[in-house]
């Protein structure tokens, strides 16, 4: 594309206020793109009103920002000539979110987040897709060299339907990476800079103590190594650290010695577990991935030797709740909403967007097809893949990593197969495969028995009918 033409960038979900503020203001941020075209879209008139005034409000924080601003509920209204479209969508809000979480707990199915496998990820995709697939039907008329960034989870799922189902270019986009990768330097931060005893008294003092927080703030600063360098595969949410260097630095033998420290430990249970077994460390959260495997949620003993939070993603999206109404007062009272000087967020989508504009490359960990096995060859040919890729003025090329280490592999696709099914049940509208998806999901066929997986989806199928394609609406198993 044109560097010196404006570049059109259209936001859908924009109401996902935390999230839309990031990437706004990392957009503004890049001289490049200080004079883009930011579209604005959100079903939610409310939200989309904070959300255009927060624009308008960053817009002047920016130096030399002059974006024109433009917001619809309409999105064919905006998507005309758009060269990017990011998408953050997620149908049916905190409700059934809600509903994904609670319904099962009372059928005796324990979930932490609900948003990318399991019950919880498979309903929500079961919402969201089909929606994400009528706005790719939109770009295909309306903006049809566009590129997608996919952020909606369950990310891999989407994708997935993505590339089945239509000829959009797309990349999903996730912070797990390089949000793990720091979470990984800190830890070797703290064993090196800090003896077993020092680590001890510092969780030993009060919560939100001044020295505690001085300590902690001293250890998340060496997360931000400049020198940090890594390869890391698999797929979302399921990728693994492959090497992982400082310079010329291999950091792994640091980190086997972190997980030996009770404390290290502490922060991160479930992946120095499974680290200590796997060999190689991996995205996400301790909270997130004991929901993909069938070892940790099954057993209190096991829920609170980790640490675990059933249904902790409630309280999450209640937090932000709370979060959107304070930044919304702000906003309306005109008052700052980024801070000055800004310093770009950790997400991705900005930095894409750049280097299509300048030419300037971007290497970044991206969602994409697995092309046939071309890009991870020991996983399906036809599944999504989180590999390293680069951005440019020829667009996303994602980078051949080879084999995984077969036990990394072997693990990844238990999760795949949830994913396929799950997908293939969604644009078959087949309610028979959602249920082949449930029986095969890890952490659900490892809490429930057949008979309860039956009954527990006619209760979430009933539960989310008005939000379902029209096939699935009213279904009961024979």
């Amino acid at each position: 594309m044109n560097a010196r033409q404006r570049t059109k960038i259209v936001l859908i979900g924009s109401g996902s206020m935390i999230f839309s503020r990031n990437l706004i203001a990392d957009i503004l941020w890049h001289e490049s793109l200080k004079d883009s075209e930011i579209c604005l879209v959100d079903t939610d008139k409310d939200r989309l009103a904070t959300s255009e005034a927060m624009a308008r409000i960053i817009a002047g924080q920016i130096p030399s920002a002059k974006p024109v601003i433009k917001a619809s509920s309409d999105r064919k209204k905006l998507l005309e000539g758009a060269d990017f479209v990011i998408s953050c969508i997620g149908v049916g809000g905190f409700d059934a979110t809600e509903k994904d979480l609670s319904i099962p707990a009372k059928h005796g199915l324990i979930q932490t987040v609900g948003d990318t496998l399991g019950i919880g990820g498979i309903f929500r995709s079961m919402r969201s897709i089909p929606e994400l697939l009528r706005i790719c039907e939109d770009m295909k008329e309306l903006c049809p060299d566009a590129l997608l960034l996919n952020y909606s989870n369950p990310m891999a799922m989407h994708c997935l339907a993505v590339e089945r189902a239509t000829k959009i270019r797309h990349v999903g986009l996730c912070h797990g990476v390089q949000n793990t990768a720091q979470s990984m330097r800190m830890y070797v931060a703290m064993l090196r800079d800090s003896s077993p005893e020092e680590i001890r008294r510092h969780f030993e003092r009060p919560f939100n103590s001044p020295e505690r927080n001085n300590e902690w703030a001293t250890w998340c600063a060496k997360g931000d190594d400049p020198e940090l360098n890594y390869t890391c595969a698999g797929i979302n949410h399921m990728a693994f650290f492959l090497d992982f260097n400082s310079g010329k630095k291999d950091l792994y033998p640091d980190l086997k010695r972190a997980l030996k420290i009770p404390h290290i430990h502490r922060l991160d249970p479930v992946r120095f577990e499974l680290f200590s077994r796997l060999g190689y460390f991996m995205t996400e959260t301790s909270g997130h991935i004991s929901e993909y495997l069938p070892y940790f949620l099954k057993d209190k003993s096991e829920i609170g030797k980790n640490y675990l939070v059933p249904l902790s993603y409630i309280d999450t999206c209640r937090c932000l709740d709370k979060e959107y109404i304070r930044l919304r007062k702000s906003i309306l009272d005109g008052r700052p909403v980024v801070s000055e000087p800004y310093k770009p967020s950790k997400e991705f989508a900005s930095r894409i967007i750049d280097a299509a504009v300048t030419g300037r490359a971007f290497v970044f960990n991206g969602n994409v097809h697995n092309q046939g096995g071309l890009l991870i060859s020991n996983l399906p040919g036809d599944c999504c893949v989180e590999v390293p890729c680069v951005s440019d003025r020829q667009g996303i090329r994602p980078v051949a990593v080879g084999e995984l280490p077969p036990q990394c592999a072997a693990l990844i696709r238990t999760n795949i197969n949830v994913q396929d099914l799950a997908v293939r049940g969604i644009l078959e509208e087949d309610p028979a495969h959602i249920r082949h998806a449930a029986m095969l999901d890890p952490n659900t066929s490892s809490q429930l028995s057949l008979s309860q997986i039956d009954r527990l989806l006619e209760d979430l199928f009933k539960a989310h009918s008005k939000l379902l394609p029209k096939t699935f609406k009213g279904f009961r198993y024979a």
